[in-house]
């Protein structure tokens, strides 16, 4: 895919990104696998490895599928209310989206959490706005990896593929934005290092959302 000329939109996944509510998940991770009477207790890093997928998926890798639905639903209550309380902005974020902001450059959100959860933490955090909107599981559209996510938000901004970038911290950001054909950068925040996000070949790696502001904002004024 060619460098970027030109930005017309911006668009961010949420966990990992925008957002650290590691704490939240991998307590309502636990909590769900203890009442579910299994041996299985999550580290922090084995955690992070199913971040970044849809809930049930996650749950698909630890339990049987006969458990899946019920385990995400009842992860869901315990995360629900810990959400808004338990979640805090990554360092740079708010920077990031207040030059976007001012430089009249569209922003979005695009996540595989919940998309009703996903706008409370938006909208607590300050994020939505400046960004337009968050779009996420229950939205309508298949999750990421899936492209469609990514194509609604084009069309709701108006924005070109070639001209969009999107920011995530996980392969199912990368796989999701390949098939959006829409420009990705990647920045090992996080669910992975950035040794295996390098793997990747992303369009662009920064190590934070600092780094890449100051890429923007060197593009901007070029």
């Amino acid at each position: 895919m060619p460098p970027l000329q030109t930005l017309d939109a911006v668009l961010f996944d949420l966990d990992g990104t925008l957002v650290d509510s590691f704490a939240p998940i991998l307590l309502s991770f636990n909590q769900t696998l203890s009442e579910l009477k299994t041996d299985i207790v999550l580290t922090h890093q084995a955690m992070l490895g199913l971040v970044g997928c849809s809930l049930e998926d996650s749950f698909r890798i630890l339990l049987p599928e006969s458990d899946v639905k019920k385990a995400s639903r009842r992860f869901r209550e315990i995360y629900t209310p810990l959400a808004e309380s338990q979640t805090s902005l990554m360092s740079g974020a708010r920077d990031i989206l207040d030059f976007l902001s001012e430089s009249k450059i569209p922003a979005a959100v695009v996540t595989n959490k919940m998309g009703e959860e996903a706008r409370i933490i938006t909208r607590s955090l300050g994020i939505c706005p400046p960004a337009l909107f968050t779009l996420g599981e229950g939205d309508g559209f298949p999750e990421k990896p899936a492209p469609d996510m990514i194509l609604e938000a084009l069309s709701r901004i108006g924005a070109s593929r070639e001209n969009t970038l999107f920011v995530g911290d996980s392969p199912w950001d990368l796989h999701a934005a390949r098939a959006a054909c829409v420009p990705v950068c990647l920045i090992p925040t996080g669910t992975h290092p950035k040794k295996e996000l390098l793997s990747l070949s992303p369009d662009f790696l920064f190590d934070d959302l600092k780094t890449l502001k100051k890429h923007l904002e060197s593009k901007n004024t070029s």
